[in-house]
């Protein structure tokens, strides 16, 4: 396989950050490490290295400030929730988000993670030259996926805490519920966003996607998070 080279610097090594990082070195890309501790004097000096920020949203505001004097084309942002507001200082930045699981041992590939920004092509063949399947999209289909994943999150997460169910159980016993969480996130993101919500066509892909997923859980106190 030909490697692509370059250097990434991961900010957060977290699950998230830990599998993008291993599939671009799996890509000949060097990776910098960025934790709390560490990194950081590296991340911020003058390069045109990308700067992958893979942090949770809560913890992404002091991340945000810390990169203010980095120029936002050289910024990408994988966070899957609404964050929007926060990135408004970045006009120019890479978005991106994952469409793959991944807990302790366990990981799946749940679909390809779509990137839109000027860094989108680059870590689309990257990550997927890594193991991760990606792709660079225009910025509408982007906002199209967005509202997307954000009827994904608002299934997989409050409703399973507040039933104290598996994902499969909860689709097998309260379909109608699910389909009525998902259709109102998807069409309140897709409003919000400017783009047609497609929600009978995300339903569709939603059900296929959680296949893989349905022993998964969620605790209260993550899910209001």
């Amino acid at each position: 396989m030909k490697t692509l080279g370059g250097t990434v610097f991961v900010i957060g090594m977290g699950e998230v950050g830990s599998r993008l990082a291993g599939a671009l070195r799996g890509a000949g890309v060097r990776v910098g490490a960025v934790t709390r501790e560490q990194g950081w004097e590296e991340a911020l000096e003058p390069s045109a290295a990308p700067r992958l920020v893979c942090v949770r949203e809560e913890d992404l505001d002091p991340v945000v400030s810390r990169l203010e004097a980095v120029p936002a084309d050289r910024l990408v942002f994988v966070q899957n929730g609404w964050v929007r507001p926060l990135l408004d200082r970045f006009p120019s930045c890479t978005r991106g988000l994952c469409w793959f699981t991944s807990k302790g041992g366990f990981f799946r590939v749940l679909r390809p993670s779509p990137l839109s920004g000027p860094a989108a092509a680059f870590l689309g063949r990257a990550l997927t030259a890594g193991g991760i399947a990606a792709a660079a999209v225009a910025g509408e289909v982007f906002r199209g996926l967005e509202a997307d994943k954000m009827g994904f999150n608002c299934v997989v997460g409050l409703p399973l805490a507040v039933h104290g169910a598996s994902l499969g159980r909860y689709l097998a016993e309260r379909a109608a519920e699910a389909e009525a969480v998902f259709r109102e996130a998807v069409t309140a993101c897709a409003a919000a966003l400017g783009v047609p919500p497609r929600v009978e066509e995300r339903w569709a892909a939603f059900l296929e996607t959680a296949v893989p997923l349905e022993w998964v859980t969620a605790s209260t106190a993550k899910a209001l998070e």
